[in-house]
């Protein structure tokens, strides 16, 4: 993703700027004016009786971040989406959740939850900017699956500054493990890894890596402290979820399969490498592994990768 530096990624400044209460940051006040009027187009919502009725205005933002703050169980971002709305009508916001993503129009049976762009309420960048047709929109080309982790603290709000930067990926997985399909797997050539956009698929999972972070996280995550990468020394951060490691293998597993990805990882001997991949790479890697101005996705996806691929060569196709 392209955003400011930190050591802990692109998006490791995003949850600073937010709150518990309903004051907004400058950027998320901004941010939240752009995005409300994406959402009344998109989900077809009503200014509540009372409030303003300026739906791009600061005024409709105070007034959603109030009502956040008061329900207990929001974001405090001031963007009136579809877990919002519900919550205004007295109501929990509870997608649909398929058994399928979907490649080329086309449904790949899965195992678990996946609430795709085509569901009420879904994430979808389509009609918006930050993504282009492939330019072989069958899917043929696919031979990199890409792991990020988001800096968000959840789905929703990865979709948000995406959607609001110009950027976009096909997959977000959330803290509960439930999948998020914005996109089509074989059309679509989503922003998210630079040169490696066309002929990959990514995937953020959420995590907002920061320690203090770990306050809007239920339940609080395990904290690690592992290497960094692209250079010496180690940090702590938090942990994903055990359900999203085992969740991030059940993806690459099926995507290996649907799409032809090698069931192999950048390695530096027996380990993953902490480096930069060849260029002509093709399989499983990080974000890390395809741009030396990241971090993510970090260490810890990697062991539990590395053992559902040991019944296979594993080799670096160097």
């Amino acid at each position: 993703m392209v955003s400011r530096q930190t050591p802990f990624g692109a998006f490791a400044f995003v949850e600073d700027e937010m709150t518990e209460k309903a004051t907004l940051s400058p950027r998320w006040l901004r941010r939240a004016r752009r995005l409300n009027p994406y959402y009344k187009e998109r989900l077809h919502w009503s200014v509540p009786a009372g409030w303003p009725d300026d739906v791009g205005g600061a005024e409709l933002v105070r007034h959603v971040a109030a009502f956040q703050a008061e329900h207990g169980g929001l974001t405090v971002d001031g963007i009136l989406g579809p877990k919002t709305w519900e919550a205004i009508q007295g109501r929990t916001w509870d997608p649909p959740a398929r058994e399928y993503l979907i490649a080329g129009g086309e449904r790949i049976p899965v195992s678990f939850p996946v609430v795709t762009w085509l569901e009420p309420g879904g994430l979808s960048f389509y009609g918006r900017k930050g993504w282009r047709r492939r330019r072989d929109p069958s899917g043929k080309r696919v031979n990199l699956f890409v792991l990020h982790w988001d800096g968000c603290t959840s789905s929703h709000q990865c979709f948000h500054v995406l959607l609001d930067r110009g950027l976009s990926v096909q997959l977000m997985l959330d803290g509960d493990g439930t999948v998020y399909q914005a996109l089509d797997l074989a059309e679509a050539r989503a922003w998210h890894a630079g040169n490696a956009n066309d002929r990959s698929i990514g995937v953020e999972i959420q995590n907002p890596v920061r320690l203090h972070r770990n306050k809007w996280q239920k339940p609080p995550r395990p904290v690690i402290t592992e290497g960094r990468v692209h250079r010496r020394g180690s940090y702590e951060h938090l942990d994903f979820y055990e359900i999203q490691k085992q969740r991030a293998v059940e993806l690459a597993e099926v995507l290996c399969e649907h799409f032809g990805i090698p069931r192999v990882l950048p390695t530096d001997g027996s380990s993953v490498t902490n480096r930069l991949a060849p260029s002509h790479f093709r399989g499983v890697c990080g974000h890390y592994h395809v741009s030396k101005n990241k971090p993510d996705p970090g260490l810890s996806l990697w062991p539990g990768l590395q053992a559902a691929f040991s019944g296979e060569s594993n080799v670096n196709n160097q």
